[in-house]
């Protein structure tokens, strides 16, 4: 998974990493090139080098913040997942319409991903395969969604169309079909929007469901005309 670019420094170029003299910046700035630099070459192809230039830094201000370039990655992840949940939630006004609180979120959701294509499909094939470093990242990233669906389906709004807060499975159902499709659209057609009307009846559909209920769900229409059967593709 990593090049030798992100492992530790050489002897003869090893810097001992303090927070001394570091610009105050350094680490946003370093975060910042690394996602410009998936969006541009892709996680694999990206060097050391290639993030100083671009954060316009020093190899010893970069040993200084970070100790290789699977650091930075993980800190880009916690980054995107903490400010995606923020404009998720600041997207919703939480006294409108249940189902237009979940259009606001996913199309929120879907920009999100649109300004950093390459770097979403990265978190989700890459990503995971840094081992160890990245699974407090993924656990972290996954409780704190599933907390963010349960608190933002608490409201009057839900409660008046007989909802109850979504559970933790209900969370990571939504989290899972929202990971796939997105998944498989950015290997397709690329063109994210394609996406978004499906995403947000399955969310919506998603969040009707009673939990633990054995019953047809009382789920909101989405197209009452037919479709011709289709061939599922397999995936490889």
């Amino acid at each position: 998974m990593t090049d030798s670019a992100s492992s530790p420094p050489r002897s003869d170029d090893a810097v001992p990493r303090s927070v001394a003299s570091v610009p105050a910046d350094a680490r946003e700035r370093l975060i910042r090139a690394l996602e410009e630099s998936i969006e541009s070459n892709g996680y694999r192809n990206t060097t050391v080098a290639d993030i100083v230039k671009l954060g316009r830094a020093s190899r010893r201000t970069f040993y200084r913040v970070f100790a290789t370039k699977d650091d930075v990655f993980v800190a880009l992840m916690d980054d995107l997942n903490n400010t995606l949940m923020v404009a998720m939630q600041e997207a919703v006004d939480p006294h409108s319409r249940w189902r237009d609180q979940v259009d606001a979120a996913i199309t929120t959701y879907f920009d999100y991903i649109d300004r950093r294509p390459a770097v979403y499909l990265c978190s989700l094939q890459e990503f995971p395969y840094l081992g160890d470093i990245a699974e407090p990242v993924i656990r972290r990233g996954s409780d704190a969604f599933a907390e963010l669906i349960h608190r933002m389906t608490d409201n009057e709004e839900f409660r008046r169309a007989g909802l109850a807060p979504a559970t933790r499975l209900q969370s990571m159902m939504v989290m899972g079909a929202l990971d796939q499709l997105v998944a498989e659209i950015l290997q397709t057609s690329g063109h994210i929007r394609d996406g978004l009307a499906l995403a947000i009846a399955s969310t919506t559909a998603l969040l009707a469901v009673e939990a633990g209920s054995t019953d047809s769900p009382n789920l909101p229409a989405i197209n009452d005309q037919p479709r011709p059967a289709t061939r599922r593709r397999r995936s490889t």
